[in-house]
């Protein structure tokens, strides 16, 4: 996923690729397997999957992924998915750090080794474009998998693409992490899931005690196209790949070196120490995943609320996407496996496992991914509220065209260039990387 994040990564998560999902064909998920409370339309859905499974009994599909799956049987989606289906799917785990490109390469020699690819956001254009993942679209006509329940942002994802090619695993977006023992202490209203851009500067500066705390960590990779997207740019253009920053960047770059100099905000550095975990600075914006890092690990009260919203409300959605590659010879077996993934047991599963919500409003809603062990959330509604405002955005970009443009930010917060020569600078890469 180009900067990926994560717990996805983690455990996971990771960082909805721009252009998977056509909106005519993507928006909802049913359960393909139905609890003994279920509707009847749940169970007609589970019939359906145990039914075109039946044929399938004693098969084998090889996934790959870059997380290792839970330990825990009952957490293992992949081994779930045999349970259900028959189908016994050999998981073969890539390194993060190997991972999108080791998947270039098996595309691009035509590598029939693995059916089922989790493809990063950033991948899935090119795999697509190249014939190395096939549409799924005829399959979902069939499928148990709906339409019409999908976050809003996967339906947009399909503009110059024209098919489905993938499904998100899951859905994790980016957060404000907040110290409430501070706020109260500095007498700071805490923040809403529509707290203004305007107050959180303001309060980041009344909450910094010089040479002791900061008012926010600096922006990381994820975070930093998070406060860009908010000052109004749009960060990525589905239609064509295209990276478009401009006058949102140059802002929101200016506001940071702003902060830096005040000591609002730490200086960039090869620190890379947790300041918020550390009781240091009194707000983070960090991704979803980190609520199970932190848990109960935090000696102090914390809570977390949606991104200040600036000129507009805005954050990034991260995921992986299941996508059948199309040198497998086992594409129905696979199909069915991923139909079963994105099924309510399949995604209740991996919620539990991962900590990230489903891209499926009705499973994301029952709440499985709230993590147990973080007793101190009040706030919940956050995630979900970010879910839906969440888009896809730099994590559609090459992950060398995003770090590019990171490194020319924190010059310019280190006072090396102006922000907007580092907006230019960050551009003009991005068009002799991506070639416009």
């Amino acid at each position: 996923m180009c900067g990926r994040v994560l717990i996805m990564k983690k455990r996971i998560l990771a960082a909805f690729l721009s252009l998977t999902v056509v909106s005519s064909v993507l928006a909802g998920c049913s359960s393909s397997v139905a609890s003994s409370s279920g509707s009847a339309a749940d169970m007609k859905s589970a019939a359906n999957v145990a039914a075109s499974s039946k044929s399938s009994r004693g098969d084998k599909v090889t996934l790959t992924v870059w997380n290792e799956p839970d330990s825990n049987d009952d957490l293992n989606m992949y081994l779930q998915a045999k349970k259900a289906t028959g189908i016994t799917v050999d998981v073969t785990v890539i390194p993060e750090s190997d991972y999108s490109s080791k998947l270039n390469q098996m595309i691009s020699t035509g590598d029939s080794s693995a059916d089922i690819y989790v493809v990063w956001e950033n991948d899935l254009r090119n795999f697509a474009q190249s014939n190395g993942i096939i549409p799924l679209d005829d399959y979902l006509k069939k499928s148990s998998i709906k339409t019409d329940d999908f976050i809003g942002a996967v339906s947009k994802l399909s503009e110059g693409l024209g098919h489905t090619y993938g499904l998100p695993w899951c859905a994790a977006t980016e957060l404000l992490y907040y110290n409430r023992d501070m706020f109260k202490a500095a007498n700071i209203s805490l923040p809403t899931n529509d707290w203004s851009y305007a107050n959180f500067l303001a309060a980041a500066k009344k909450l910094t005690q010089k040479g002791k705390v900061y008012g926010c960590t600096l922006p990381n990779t994820q975070t930093w196209w998070a406060g860009i997207g908010g000052a109004g740019d749009q960060i990525y253009d589905p239609s064509n790949g295209y990276m478009v920053i401009g006058d949102g960047a140059v802002s929101f770059v200016t506001d940071c070196y702003n902060m830096v100099k005040a000591g609002v905000m730490p200086a960039p550095s090869s620190d890379t120490a947790d300041l918020f975990a550390a009781g240091k600075a009194a707000m983070s914006w960090q991704g979803s995943w980190t609520i199970g890092t932190y848990a109960d690990k935090l000696n102090f009260d914390w809570d977390i609320a949606t991104l200040p919203v600036n000129k507009v409300k805005y954050n990034t959605l991260h995921t992986g996407f299941y996508t059948i590659n199309s040198k497998s010879k086992n594409k129905d077996a696979a199909f069915k496996v991923i139909e079963y993934l994105m099924g309510e047991e399949g995604q209740t599963i991996n919620s539990k496992s991962s900590g990230n919500p489903s891209a499926i409003k009705s499973i994301a809603d029952e709440g499985a991914w709230k993590v147990d062990g973080a007793k101190t959330i009040k706030n919940w509604n956050a995630v979900t509220d970010s879910l839906a405002a969440g888009t896809f955005g730099y994590v559609c970009l090459p992950s060398g065209v995003t770090n590019n443009a990171v490194s020319e930010f924190n010059a310019a917060l280190q006072g090396q260039k102006t922000p907007k020569k580092a907006v230019e600078k960050a551009s003009q890469y991005a068009k002799e990387t991506i070639g416009y």
